[in-house]
């Protein structure tokens, strides 16, 4: 009689024990996809406003300047500009040469580190970028006051 509660006791412990590992391993993956999901979010919304301010600098002409404040996430390896050719409501082709070269455009390219992997994101600009004068910014986490004006022209992108 004593040895089956002994019995009892142990299952009990057993279960609880595989529960709290289940519980364990949906809450990590959870954490993980969650701080993924952050981290492109980010990084969507600081090109939307690199590029949204750029296109209304270029639309407002020579002499105009406008900040933007953005939020970079960690894990960024690059942050360029391109010219790229192609339609901007189509696909684009970084191969200007040929006939279906097309129109150039700029366009503002962030490379983040997810997981062992590399994933690029991309938005275009209705004419050529530069950023901090060297075509790659340096990559600081964080919030950045930027600074988008009329340079030579094209636009440039650089800290304020």
């Amino acid at each position: 009689m004593f040895g089956k509660k002994g019995q009892v006791a142990t299952e009990y412990i057993v279960l609880t024990g595989f529960i709290l590992i289940i519980v364990t391993l949906v809450f990590t993956y959870s954490f993980v996809t969650n701080t993924q999901n952050i981290k492109v979010s980010q990084a969507n919304t600081a090109l939307d406003k690199m590029a949204n301010a750029a296109d209304l600098v270029y639309a407002l002409g020579p002499d105009n300047v406008k900040y933007i404040e953005i939020v970079l996430p960690r894990d960024i390896s690059v942050i360029q500009d391109l010219v790229v050719c192609g339609d901007l409501d189509q696909g684009h082709n970084l191969d200007c040469s040929g006939e279906k070269g097309g129109l150039k455009i700029g366009a503002i390219e962030m490379q983040l580190s997810m997981l062992g992997s590399s994933t690029s994101i991309r938005r275009p600009i209705r004419t050529e970028v530069e950023l901090d004068r060297d075509g790659e910014m340096t990559i600081l986490a964080g919030r950045h006051i930027m600074k988008v004006y009329w340079c030579e022209e094209k636009i440039c992108i650089e800290r304020a």
